[in-house]
């Protein structure tokens, strides 16, 4: 009942503040249903024709959309250890089917699904590894205008994405109210999960039983500029172990959580005579709640008993902030400045300093480029928690379909640990000093016509003195992608 009463109330409070808006500084803002579900069910990431497929069925047309594409990885050395044989080659084949189906002017099906691989073609060491499947990702249907407002309501398997993938980017069993006003836009809902929609199998012990609230309102208090609120509460309600307690051991979940992030976000346009246009953009968020981790050891063949069941309140903070200004030449490259950070745990007192992200993100985004990528680093990827992160990029426009975006990234640790958060390394470093390193990355992208695209990243991390002897090794990623939208 409370998560119900919390939900009316942030619901009723949304109503007068609406959703941060997903489009670019130059796109019309949808108004029809169609162009709302549109903008609902299809990925930042995504860019489909404008000449898409229709076909009928039951009389009513549905629109047929997708894609199919591929991409190819190659990453060395990610264990930092000479001789180590971590080398490997990855290829990833994916196909994607959307349908949208009006079922009159306000109210609209959406549906979306995809077969994919992931296929080592090689590992250094052996061990090559193949998976494919099939799965749901989002079907849900949205009623708008409800009772002539600008009110609609969405229900199902729906995508929940910020701009920036900062926040959150997952699709949700839940049920949404948005609000869609000219200045104010938002939404508030209530999800939980209802099994794993794959055919590789159940739901992961850990993503089940979670319950989540989460909203988010922006208000456009000038032209192309937005600031906003964000909300998520997550509580997960699984059964709760006590010491000497029996588990399956496939099925165990190691830490249960009960966290709320509250935050403030914007981002804008500014055109100026001094220095000139420039974008910029600010994420602020607080995060407070408790974890409850268990440890286990072997009891039989199938089972694990419960050695220790430990609470630990947390309290951190984190926040990333940058700006893009265009530069006076005349093919208007992009100079791009930014700095993240989020708290780490100091010891000082019982409560866990650190700050983590919500387990929705994917930091992945662009600055004013064709192309997002992982704006964190694309051979790191770490999570924002105890790091600080300083950011230097140039944009170049090769030409109107073509943008190569360098980056380079500076890591540190405001508390020396020996782990880091999200980190796609094999490696970790010993705790004793915070410099993490260096990392320099490049992603370029090439459209052809409205329907193919086609994009080469490479990455190069250089451990810093936190990794010891590790200190001043390289791990490097190679990456294409090619994608036909249809």
């Amino acid at each position: 009942m409370r998560y119900w009463i919390s939900f009316g109330a942030l619901a009723i409070a949304l109503a007068s503040s609406p959703a941060f808006a997903q489009r670019d500084d130059d796109d019309k803002r949808a108004e029809t249903a169609i162009e709302i579900a549109r903008e609902l069910g299809i990925s930042g990431d995504d860019v489909r024709p404008e000449d898409q497929r229709e076909i009928k069925i039951f009389g009513k047309p549905v629109v047929i959309g997708g894609e199919i594409g591929t991409s190819a990885q190659y990453r060395r050395d990610y264990e930092l250890t000479e001789g180590a044989q971590d080398d490997d080659i990855s290829v990833d084949p994916e196909f994607k089917l959307e349908a949208i189906m009006p079922l009159d002017d306000s109210t609209v099906v959406f549906a979306s699904g995809k077969a994919f691989g992931e296929v080592d073609i090689y590992k250094e060491g052996g061990g090559e590894e193949q998976v494919a499947g099939v799965e749901l990702d989002e079907a849900w249907i949205l009623k708008t205008g409800i009772g002539g407002t600008d009110f609609a309501i969405q229900l199902g398997r729906q995508q929940v994405q910020d701009r920036r993938e900062w926040w959150w980017d997952e699709d949700l069993d839940a049920v949404r109210v948005h609000y869609f006003g000219d200045k104010l836009r938002g939404f508030a809902g209530i999800g939980r999960e209802f099994g794993y929609k794959s055919t590789l199998g159940r739901q992961d012990p850990e993503d089940k039983n979670i319950v989540r609230i989460f909203g988010t309102a922006t208000w456009e208090w000038s032209d192309r500029q937005e600031i906003g609120p964000v909300f998520l509460n997550h509580r997960d309600t699984s059964s709760k172990f006590a010491v000497g307690d029996l588990a399956d051991a496939d099925l165990r979940d190691e830490s249960e959580a009960s966290l709320t992030w509250m935050g403030f976000r914007g981002r804008g346009r500014v055109k100026a005579d001094f220095p000139g246009k420039f974008y910029y953009w600010f994420d602020l968020a607080r995060v407070a709640g408790s974890v409850l981790e268990y440890d286990f050891a072997a009891f039989d063949a199938t089972r694990d008993r419960v050695t220790a069941a430990t609470r630990t309140n947390v309290k951190g903070w984190a926040y990333d902030v940058g700006i893009s200004l265009e530069l006076p030449f005349k093919f208007k490259p992009y100079l791009t400045l930014g700095y993240a950070r989020g708290s780490g745990n100091d010891g000082s007192s019982a409560t866990d300093g650190a700050f983590r992200q919500t387990g929705l993100h994917n930091n992945n985004g662009k600055y004013r480029g064709l192309s997002r990528f992982r704006y964190y680093g694309e051979v790191l990827r770490p999570e924002l928690s105890n790091i600080s992160i300083s950011t230097v990029a140039l944009g170049i426009p090769v030409s109107e379909s073509a943008w190569l975006e360098t980056i380079w990234h500076r890591y540190k640790q405001p508390v020396a640990d020996n782990r880091i958060r999200g980190s796609r390394l094999d490696i970790e470093p010993i705790g004793l000093d915070r410099g993490l390193g260096d990392e320099f990355d490049f992603v370029y992208t090439q459209r052809l016509g409205n329907a193919w695209e086609f994009e080469i990243t490479g990455g190069a991390f250089r451990a810093g003195q936190a990794f010891g002897n590790a200190a001043g090794k390289w791990a490097t990623l190679a990456q294409f992608k090619l994608d036909f939208n249809f």
